[in-house]
């Protein structure tokens, strides 16, 4: 009898597991629900990245911009959009070896500045973050020139940097789902 039950036991699954395959037409590969998918897309002078694990998604926006200077890069400049407790906040992640007490200065195109303090620095750069709240969004919307102003460390004169906004209404949407 426990042979019997453990047969049945081994193989209940098979039952309902065989009519549902046998009514499918395309092979399906299994997917292990732990594993995330990543779904990358480009708007212009944007890429998005989606990265969905366990019914989340999480997705982020990003430009990043490298200067040359005699055929070398100098540096790179990275801003990157993504929703934070149901806000978007945009961070511009800039090299090391800045002057962490003046922070950024933004703008889009000739609009009032926005000033934003260095909230962190790891091994690839410093970051400050911002607020993107809905007038800075409809900003960037509307614009052509996303203005990043920052300065080095011990120097007086600082670095401005113009990164497009050409695609980013179509970008920032995915941070809308």
């Amino acid at each position: 009898m426990r042979r019997l039950l453990s047969l049945i036991a081994l193989t209940l699954p098979i039952w309902f597991v065989q009519p549902a395959m046998a009514e499918s037409t395309t092979p399906v590969a299994q997917v292990d629900a732990s594993e995330p998918v990543v779904s990358r897309n480009s708007y212009k002078d944007w890429q998005s990245i989606c990265v969905s694990q366990q019914e989340v998604t999480n997705c982020q926006i990003t430009q990043t911009m490298q200067v040359e200077k005699d055929g070398q890069v100098s540096f790179a400049m990275r801003i990157t959009l993504f929703k934070q407790a149901e806000k978007i906040v945009m961070e511009v992640t800039l090299p090391l070896g800045l002057s962490l007490q003046s922070g950024i200065a933004i703008q889009v195109d000739e609009s009032n500045e926005i000033n934003a303090p260095f909230v962190t620095c790891v091994a690839q750069g410093c970051a400050a973050t911002v607020a993107a709240d809905k007038a800075l969004l409809k900003l960037m919307r509307e614009g052509t020139t996303l203005k990043v102003a920052f300065r080095p460390f011990a120097q007086a004169e600082g670095i401005l940097l113009n990164a497009s906004l050409r695609g980013f209404t179509g970008a920032v949407q995915v941070l809308s789902n």
